[in-house]
């Protein structure tokens, strides 16, 4: 089973994460164990406001209070996540379509593909040109690490700064 969830900040910094678990579960408890990461590394990373975005209407109207939690598994849920939210000076929690939350759950794919494989970090290239445009005809192979715009330095700060976290 995988999990994926995005921390963004407010000016616009991501963090995506792609668990594997490697335990069965329900849909509606994948929901959870994701919830609860996003929620722990937010913990801490001692953000104190946060706003959910979850496409799970259960675990929605759980938290919400909405609809009540009667399996024992999804009491012991709801009490782990309202145990964290405890934590943060504002929480908001909105239900969003599936559709709006593609990059969760291509996290959560990934993780899943990837479970018996000892993979620690899948480094995600971004071309900015087709090959016809980089690698002209007579001219050497560019190497992964060569970057020619000018975002380059940004990332690298931001990479530095997540690993410094970790």
């Amino acid at each position: 089973m995988g999990l994926g969830l995005v921390l963004k900040s407010p000016q616009g910094d991501m963090i995506a994460q792609s668990i594997c678990c490697d335990f069965k579960a329900t849909n509606n408890e994948a929901e959870y164990e994701a919830l609860i990461m996003g929620l722990t590394i937010a913990k801490d990373m001692k953000i104190k406001n946060i706003d959910v975005s979850c496409d799970s209407l259960l675990v929605f109207n759980h938290v919400k209070g909405s609809y009540e939690a009667k399996d024992p598994k999804m009491v012991a849920y709801l009490d782990i996540t309202k145990g964290l939210i405890n934590y943060f000076d504002n929480f908001s929690i909105e239900q969003v379509p599936r559709e709006n939350n593609v990059q969760a759950d291509a996290l959560a794919g990934l993780g899943a593909v990837f479970k018996n494989l000892d993979l620690n970090n899948i480094p995600v290239v971004h071309i900015m040109k087709p090959a016809m445009e980089r690698l002209a005809r007579g001219t050497e192979t560019m190497t992964l690490d060569q970057r020619n715009d000018d975002t380059s330095e940004n990332i690298d700060d931001w990479i530095k700064m997540f690993k410094d976290y970790l």
